[in-house]
């Protein structure tokens, strides 16, 4: 089963590189950490949020994803929410469209039944419209007037959102800060990469040509990450990590059970991507950060991700060997 694990994760991962990875960094420069981020969080099956300030290429980052992604039949490859405090829910979700009699008719899909979805400014939304993104996130479906809709699979929401000192922007809510998977953050690239940038030297994600990774493919490989090994002994990692959050006086609150769960689930499918047969420590020490740090808030005036770097340090991993029986 290991020798097949590692022959099928090798052909994943080659897959994942050249058909997603590579053509995402013709249109995103510069920034190789922030798309291999987006790729594992797309086929762990999370939602990626995206930060930094305006002009970095945030929403190039989302289009050129989707733009690698084949959508289903019926399906759009990708969908744009502009989020604004005027958003209303039926802007997102779609509505229906009612009858002379009185009944439901037609529903009219909204921008949220494609793959991957941009929430670009998401921390501009009034919490009701928030409320009906996290329904999405959560369960892949949305009620609009009791009735359920079931969106494409895969749905991949890549919010962008603005630092919170900007003019018109909020926290968001600590329930929607914990359906992201992964939180990366964007900055002004290398003067080389900006060169290329200004002189016009970079694809739009429009001209990619034609996706080389289908709807199914993406779906299947979600599937194959089951074939990575996980022992008692590395979620006893995970789980003593979480633990250590929750007592720290650096944190006012630790993470939740669910982001217990998250940070396995992205460790599985980063040793998938190595073609790996099982995941190891250094797994869960690389993702510790980008997976958790969003979900914590620092006691004074403390950064989440310096503190949980502090924190790893004092929490002792387990040996590869034992993350291998």
């Amino acid at each position: 089963m290991a020798a097949a694990a590692v022959a099928g994760g090798t052909d994943w991962a080659e897959r994942i590189r050249t058909g997603l990875v590579e053509p995402v960094e013709r249109a995103f420069l510069g920034q190789r950490e922030v798309v291999e981020q987006a790729a594992l969080c797309l086929l762990a099956g999370g939602h990626l949020l995206v930060e930094g300030p305006p002009g970095t290429g945030k929403t190039t980052l989302a289009r050129a994803l989707a733009a690698c992604v084949r959508p289903a039949a019926g399906a759009r490859a990708w969908g744009r929410v502009q989020f604004t405090p005027d958003l209303l829910p039926a802007d997102i979700t779609g509505y229906e469209l009612p009858l002379l009699t009185g009944e439901l008719g037609e529903f009219r899909r909204g921008p949220l039944f494609a793959h991957v979805v941009v929430a670009d400014e998401i921390n501009r939304a009034s919490p009701r419209t928030q409320s009906a993104l996290l329904e999405a996130m959560e369960e892949g479906r949305v009620t609009v007037a009791n009735r359920s809709h079931a969106l494409p699979e895969p749905f991949f929401v890549v919010a962008t959102q603005n630092p919170v000192d900007l003019h018109g922007t909020y926290l968001l809510p600590e329930a929607e800060m914990d359906r992201f998977l992964i939180r990366t953050a964007v900055g002004f690239p290398a003067r080389e990469a900006e060169l290329s940038i200004a002189a016009g030297r970079v694809v739009d994600p429009a001209d990619l040509g034609t996706a080389p990774l289908t709807a199914a493919d993406i779906l299947a490989a979600r599937a194959a990450v089951a074939s990575v090994a996980v022992t008692d002994t590395l979620v006893g990692y995970a789980l003593d990590i979480a633990a250590a959050t929750r007592t720290s006086s650096a944190f006012t609150h630790g993470v939740s059970v669910r982001a217990t769960r998250a940070l396995v689930r992205a460790a599985r499918t980063r040793a998938f991507l190595a073609a790996r047969p099982y995941a190891d420590p250094t797994d869960i020490q690389e993702l510790a950060v980008p997976v958790l740090s969003h979900r914590l808030h620092p006691a004074a005036a403390l950064e989440a991700g310096p503190a949980l770097r502090a924190l790893l340090a004092e929490v002792p991993a387990p040996e590869n060997a034992a993350c291998a029986r």
